[in-house]
């Protein structure tokens, strides 16, 4: 299993194939337990979380940055104990959402998925 230093640098890529510079953001994970009670606090959902995602304010101030912040990603560290693989395209789509990309509507749900698939194909050779 990654841990977040390796997430981390998973994210870097991420973003270089967007063609996001500069930017950092935190990525923290949380067993699943903890993953659900964040989702039944703030969302009022009893699903299985495997992330959920918070973008930083666009008014929130931070002179001392060099690159711009974008938020957090909290990751289900037990569901990627189980299946690793599945690291890269959690973490791509807490990362879109961070961007500002949504899937509440079919047309936002459509053009998510297809910049989803689009970043995976790049990344998947060079993630292996």
């Amino acid at each position: 299993m990654q841990t977040e230093k390796d997430l981390q640098k998973l994210a870097a890529k991420i973003l270089k194939a967007l063609g996001v510079r500069p930017a950092v953001l935190d990525v923290i994970l949380l067993p699943n337990a903890d993953m659900k009670r964040m989702k039944w606090r703030l969302m009022r959902k009893r699903t299985e979380p495997n992330v959920i995602s918070f973008p930083e304010p666009a008014w929130f101030p931070h002179p001392e940055a060099k690159r711009r912040y974008l938020g957090e990603i909290y990751l289900n560290k037990d569901i990627l104990k189980k299946s690793p693989a599945r690291a890269l395209p959690l973490l791509l789509h807490g990362m879109l959402h961070l961007l500002g990309y949504d899937h509440m509507e079919k047309k936002e749900a459509a053009s998510m998925e297809q910049l989803e698939q689009e970043v995976l194909g790049k990344l998947a050779v060079r993630h292996r």
